[in-house]
Parts: structure tokens; C-alpha cells; sequence
């Protein structure tokens, strides 16, 4: 799969880069021509030669200029489509693939990895066939005028081999190895200043730090081995290339006093001498930088070819009946990495109905609410709404059924406005998003900021309280247009008078919307009223019914109920 392509832009910025290098061929020709030139006048020959120089130095800079934007803006361009991809493909992949990673990896990889890329694209390539052109043109050149002299500056090449093609295969590991580095330094380090509150409240900062130390050593280890490697090619390349202007140096003075050689052409081999260098070493390095994009290809290609949950889900928008609507789980069962965590679950919630999950931590409610969502595809079962199965619908439909308010923190960087439209495909008007606002009681809060519902938050809302930052997710749900509402703990931040208020709320919306409640909680006030509620145990729903009648049949939902009535009273 071609990540980068070669496009026509690019290619004309390599054809003037090859221009640049022709003319940068012909300089030498007018050097030599102009030392051997018998006296200097400003007139003549010596005039034509030094203004047709000044011109290629000056058609050289403009060609050079234009070659090197057109590559470089081509390579920018082509970066950024790139990035923009694998932010899409990024955002579309299954939870059970984040669940297996660690965010600053993926941030490495589409930020460090595709700057390989670029730097491929725009300065190897561009550099190889420049220099390449540079090479065959010089030994042209220089065969025409003394093949002695010539094969005695080839001498570079197999030198040059021996230098750079043993120690770039040694850093062709290195380099791939650092890279893997990078990417795992990135994920700890975002990591650890993420959790930067939860680090300091367990007194972590030394674990943390070893963990981070731990990675930053690995880099350095490798930096090390990398700086090894370049401070024997470099200084060996200049000795030997010392070495060899020194040959070519004393037997073109031998042969330009026996007159066999003239002055101005052991000047001009000189100068093919040091244009030539620079053209070497590209070539030279250029399997080594080829091993390196391959690596920084294969880590990015790995996410562009995960298989993404839209793939596999239908991709019609279907009818819908407004109305009433029944959501059922007929025998759905899923496993997490082969671990069963849900087992023939069978479900109905409909419109104007409040339900509840409720049973011991690590029960399978929170799973549940994921497959319900679609987070997570079933193993085994059915998920239907009106008896139209959930995979006929298209992802962003079915989900576009549920409001979902969390119990983790999902305030995202920015405004309330922001936060409360945060994926609205239709326009919010201020008063909207101020009744919403009201109705979990933060329109007063909202209105003492100097700038309402513009104001900032800060990075996941660290302006506001753990309450706070619940209660404008709820305001975020209730802007929605859905058909059932899915809370998962969404009110375990709030004291009991809040919680009362916002259920009462919660309500009342359900009666005006007509839409399905589904609740997740542990309280007992908030599962109490709920017109059926679900036991689950073993990972499966072992009873069914309103509060009172499983108080009276289910002895372990009795069980459960007193447990809770004893953390509560604590």
C-alpha cells in the first residue's frame, strides 16, 4: 500500500532539482577556463565568463528556490492528507482496540512516524536522484577531461562503501529500534501527566518516574549506539575523503608541471571533487533511510488495515416509526479476549419505561450498556429495536438511539458550548443550551463566568468539580434527540439532594420526549422507582421484576439490597 505518492508536483520539483544540479556541472568548466586564462582584462572572454557564472549562480538560486518549495509543499501536503487519514481511521476503530493500546503510541505513530515519511518523500528521494545526476554528469565530465585523474577520484566510491555500508546496516536497527523507543516514551509520558492528580494523591511520583526513566534510559541507550555509529562515519569519511583530495592533489601538481595537466583543470577537479561528496554520501545512505521508512510504513500501515467496526456493520439509513419503540436482547452473549463476561441475556426496555441494571461489581452492567451501544459486537444473540436487527442499522444511526451518560469524566477541552453540542448534527440555539443547563441546576454557575457558555473549561474540565462535570454531561444527553437514555453511574458524583433534583428531572424528560430510560446505579433511591429492573449475577440476568416483587422472590436480590443499605448508611 503506498502511503506517499509521486506526484506531479514533486516530479517537477525533482526535474528542477536536476537543472540546479546541471548548472552547478558547468561551473567548474568556466572556473578552469577562466584560470587558464593567459591575463585578465575586464573585457573580452574574462568578462563573458564571469557574467555567464553570475547568471547560473543566480538561475541556480531561483531554480534551487522554486524546486525546494515545490518538494517541500508537496511533501506538507501530502503529510497532512496522511495525518488526516489516520486521524479518521484512528477514530473509527472498535473500543476493543483501544483497549490494547496506549494513546501516546498511536500519537507517536501519526505524528513521529509519518515525519519519516515526509522526510523520505521530500529530502531522500529528491536527494538520491539529484544526486545521482550529479555523479554520472561529474564523471562524464571529468572522463573528457582527464581519465587519469578521473579514476583516481573514483577511488571515493569503494571507500566509501566500506565505511558507510557495514556501519548503515548497523543503523538501519538502531534507527527502527528508536523509533519503538520514541512511541513508548510518547505513551508514558502522556500517560503519566494525564493521571498527574491521581499520581500525586498516591504519593506515585517516584514509580512513576522510575517508569518513565525506565524508557527515557532505553532512548538514550540507543541514542548512544546511534551517536557511536555517526562519530565513526563521519570523521572516517573525512579522513579518507582527506586522504583522497591529497592524492588527486599531488599528482595533479605532478602533472601540471610535467605540462601534461593544466591549472585550470586540476581546479575544476577540485571543485567536481567536493560537488560530488555531498551526492556520495546520499546514495550511500539511502538503503539505510529506505529500512527506516519501511519501519515508520509498517507501524502506520498496522492501523490503516484494522478492520473497523463500520466495515461489518449495515450502511443504510433505515426507517424508523416515530412513536413508541421496543429495544430488545434476545440470548446475546460476548466475550472479552475469550474471557465470557455476558451470557444469553435476554432484555426489553421501551419508550416512556424506566429500567434498571443493578447487581455486584464486575456483574457484566457496564458490558452490557457497551453492547447495547454497539462498543462491542456480540458473540452470540440478537439486539433489535422494533424487531429490525441493531447490525442492519448503520453505527452512527443505532447509536444515534441512545443518549449516554457515563460515570467517567467525558468533559472535553474547551467551552460549554462546546461540550453540550459536542456531536449535534443540527443547530443549538443559546436557549437550548441554557434550559439544559438549568435543568441540572448549572445555569447560575454558567452565567457568573465572564464569558457564559464561551467560557473555557480547561483540559477535561479540570475547572469544574467531579459534580459539576456530571451534571453537564446529563445537560449534554438532554440535547439530543433519542430514543432511550442510558445512565451508567451517572449520578454517583452528585450528594443525595442533587441526585433527587436531577432525577426528578430525568423524569420529566422521559414523559416529554416518550423516549426509554436505562440506568445503571447502585443507590438504592435511584433504582427503587424503576418500572422493571434487571438482576444481574453469573453474568447473566438471573431475575426480573419491580423492586418489591424481587424483594419478596429473589433471595440474593434481598441480599444484595441489604448490602447496599449498609454502605450507604456508613
Amino acid at each position: 500500500m503506498k502511503l506517499l505518492k509521486i506526484t506531479p508536483r514533486l516530479l517537477w520539483g525533482i526535474l528542477l532539482s536536476m537543472i540546479a544540479s546541471l548548472l552547478n556541472l558547468y561551473l567548474p568548466l568556466l572556473v578552469r577556463h577562466f584560470i587558464n586564462l593567459k591575463q585578465f582584462a575586464w573585457s573580452g572572454l574574462s568578462k563573458k565568463v564571469l557574467l555567464l557564472g553570475g547568471l547560473i549562480l543566480i538561475g541556480n538560486l531561483l531554480v534551487s528556490s522554486l524546486s525546494d518549495y515545490l518538494i517541500s509543499s508537496e511533501g506538507d501536503r501530502q503529510v497532512r492528507q496522511l495525518r488526516l487519514r489516520l486521524q479518521k481511521q484512528v477514530l473509527r476503530l472498535p473500543q476493543k482496540y483501544f483497549d490494547q493500546q496506549i494513546s501516546g503510541n498511536l500519537t507517536s505513530r501519526i505524528i513521529n512516524d509519518v515525519n519519516v515519511l515526509r522526510s523520505f518523500l521530500t529530502e531522500t528521494i529528491p536527494a538520491v536522484v539529484t544526486g545521482s545526476l550529479t555523479i554520472l554528469g561529474t564523471m562524464l565530465i571529468t572522463f573528457s577531461l582527464d581519465w587519469k585523474l578521473t579514476l583516481l577520484m573514483l577511488l571515493v566510491f569503494p571507500i566509501d562503501g566500506l565505511v558507510t555500508v557495514p556501519l548503515g546496516k548497523i543503523s538501519e536497527v538502531i534507527a527502527d529500534q528508536t523509533q519503538s523507543s520514541l512511541a513508548a516514551l510518547t505513551g508514558v509520558t502522556s500517560e503519566s501527566i494525564k493521571q498527574i492528580k491521581t499520581v500525586k494523591l498516591n504519593k506515585a511520583e517516584e514509580d512513576v518516574f522510575a517508569k518513565n526513566a525506565r524508557e527515557i534510559n532505553k532512548l538514550y541507550r540507543l541514542s548512544l549506539k546511534g551517536d557511536r555509529i555517526a562519530a565513526m562515519i563521519g570523521p572516517l569519511q573525512s579522513m579518507l575523503s582527506f586522504c583522497l583530495i591529497m592524492a588527486v592533489v599531488l599528482y595533479g601538481t605532478l602533472r601540471v608541471k610535467s605540462g601534461s595537466l593544466s591549472t585550470g583543470t586540476l581546479g575544476a577537479f577540485m571543485m567536481y571533487f567536493f560537488q560530488i561528496i555531498g551526492p556520495i554520501n546520499n546514495v550511500a545512505l539511502f538503503y539505510s533511510d529506505r529500512k527506516q521508512m519501511l519501519g515508520a510504513t509498517r507501524k502506520i500501515s498496522e492501523i490503516i488495515n484494522e478492520k473497523t467496526a463500520e466495515e461489518t456493520a449495515g450502511k443504510e439509513q433505515l426507517a424508523v416509526a416515530p412513536g413508541s419503540s421496543l429495544l430488545r436482547l434476545d440470548q446475546v452473549s460476548f466475550a472479552y479476549q475469550d474471557l465470557p463476561v455476558l451470557e444469553k441475556v435476554d432484555l426489553e426496555a421501551r419508550s416512556g419505561e424506566k429500567i434498571a441494571l443493578v447487581g455486584a461489581t464486575g456483574a457484566g452492567k457496564t458490558t452490557l450498556a457497551n453492547v447495547i451501544t454497539r462498543l462491542y459486537p456480540v458473540a452470540a444473540g440478537r439486539i433489535s429495536l422494533n424487531g429490525q436487527a441493531s447490525t442492519d442499522f448503520s453505527l452512527e444511526q443505532w447509536r444515534g438511539f441512545f443518549s449516554v451518560v457515563l460515570q467517567e469524566n467525558t468533559i472535553i477541552s474547551g467551552s460549554i458550548r462546546d461540550n453540550l453540542t459536542l456531536g449535534l448534527n443540527r443547530k443549538v440555539t443559546d436557549q437550548e443550551l441554557w434550559d439544559a443547563l438549568a435543568l441540572v441546576r448549572l445555569e447560575e454557575y454558567a452565567k457568573k463566568l465572564p464569558k457564559g457558555l464561551d467560557s473555557l473549561l480547561g483540559e477535561s474540565g479540570k475547572q469544574l468539580s467531579g459534580g459539576q462535570r456530571q451534571r453537564m454531561q446529563i445537560a449534554r444527553a438532554c440535547l439530543r434527540d433519542f430514543k432511550f437514555l442510558l445512565l451508567d453511574e451517572a449520578t454517583s458524583n452528585l450528594d443525595a439532594d442533587t441526585e433527587k433534583i436531577i432525577m426528578t428531572a430525568l423524569d420529566r424528560l422521559k414523559r416529554t420526549k416518550n423516549c426509554g430510560q436505562i440506568t445503571i446505579a447502585h443507590r438504592l433511591a435511584t433504582i427503587a422507582n424503576s418500572d422493571r429492573i434487571y438482576f444481574i449475577k453469573n453474568k447473566t440476568v438471573v431475575a426480573s421484576g419491580s423492586h418489591e416483587e424481587l424483594l419478596e422472590k429473589v433471595p440474593d436480590y434481598r441480599r444484595y439490597v441489604h448490602e447496599q443499605q449498609l454502605k450507604e448508611k456508613r
